[in-house]
């Protein structure tokens, strides 16, 4: 839960009152954990999960025009090595959001699993997201329920920091892209589709991206939450990278429960995995929570994440 610690009025030169508040929140986690990967090595132990702060400055500059500033920063614990996460600024008002910043990239598989309290599957049955620097724009509803979005984003090579200067030339090169979306979001249905062109191709390359297609949604059933997601990117050479994606969640007061399974194909190599979990809150911010996940490459063994949870968020 974000609590307000300050609320400033400023006046600017013309005499107009414009307000500015700040929230800070956070979240941290601490429990047991126990991995396996396919070539049998097994790791355990407890320690801390998750310890991560975020500030968020609002202004109101007027004219229904509002600024949003937002940093954060993870691995906030004893030793740990903290670092920052998603960092950016949005300026919103009755045009739509126009929102900038160096963020974690969106797997566009988020709806379809549907709530569920699970391990995630991005970097074991799919790619793990990556550091992005992005700008986009996303209108406001231009029916019900319905917008309309364009980005922009310039993504270094592998392991390549963001900020200015990394991105589309240089050593730290890679393929900027071109995304338009369109997202519906009405009553119990919550769905996203994208189309990405990619920039800087390589000819005839299994690495170079040239396209990728996504759509992903669920639908609260009030009993349960389904979800499903399909994604499908084109390399230069021809060669595909598809991920389908379902999910399900439910209630029982205030424990929900779910699983996701996945099946990704990329370039003839099948991996499939399956994730389970169970959350229960002992208050609207503390909880105990327990996940199991398990995936594999086709004709390798399985590897495997346990792990046991307590967590607070303010």
């Amino acid at each position: 839960m974000k609590k307000t610690l300050l609320a400033l009025a400023v006046v600017a030169a013309s005499g107009a009152a414009f307000a500015q508040s700040a929230t800070l929140s956070g979240s941290y986690a601490f429990g047991y954990q126990s991995a396996t990967t396919a070539a049998g090595v097994r790791t355990a132990g407890i320690g801390t999960d998750t310890a991560a702060i975020a500030l968020v400055a609002t202004e109101d500059l007027g004219g229904g025009l509002k600024a949003t500033a937002k940093v954060s920063l993870g691995g906030m614990m004893r030793d740990g090595a903290g670092t920052g996460e998603d960092a950016s600024l949005s300026l919103a008002g009755g045009f739509g959001t126009i929102t900038m910043g160096s963020v974690e990239s969106d797997d566009g598989l988020s709806r379809a699993y549907a709530g569920a309290p699970v391990i995630g599957l991005d970097g074991k049955v799919h790619a793990a997201n990556a550091n992005i620097d992005a700008i986009g724009f996303q209108t406001a509803a231009l029916a019900p329920g319905l917008t309309a979005g364009v980005s922009y984003v310039d993504r270094g090579t592998t392991g390549a920091a963001t900020g200015l200067g990394y991105g589309t030339t240089g050593a730290n090169g890679g393929q900027p892209s071109i995304t338009a979306n369109l997202t519906y979001g009405a009553g119990p249905i919550s769905a996203r589709a994208d189309v990405t062109s990619y920039n800087l191709q390589v000819a005839n390359s299994a690495t170079s991206a040239q396209n990728r297609f996504r759509v992903s949604g669920n639908y609260n059933l009030g009993m349960a939450k389904v979800g499903l997601g399909y994604s499908s990117l084109k390399y230069t050479d021809g060669s595909t990278n598809k991920n389908t994606t379902a999910g399900i969640s439910a209630p029982f007061g205030a424990t929900t429960v779910g699983v996701v399974y996945e099946k990704n194909v990329k370039q003839g190599v099948t991996k499939t995995g399956y994730t389970v979990g169970a959350q229960y809150n002992l208050s609207k911010r503390t909880n105990v929570s327990t996940g199991y996940a398990s995936w594999k490459t086709a004709g390798a063994a399985s590897a495997n994440t346990f792990r046991v949870l307590v967590g607070h968020s303010f």
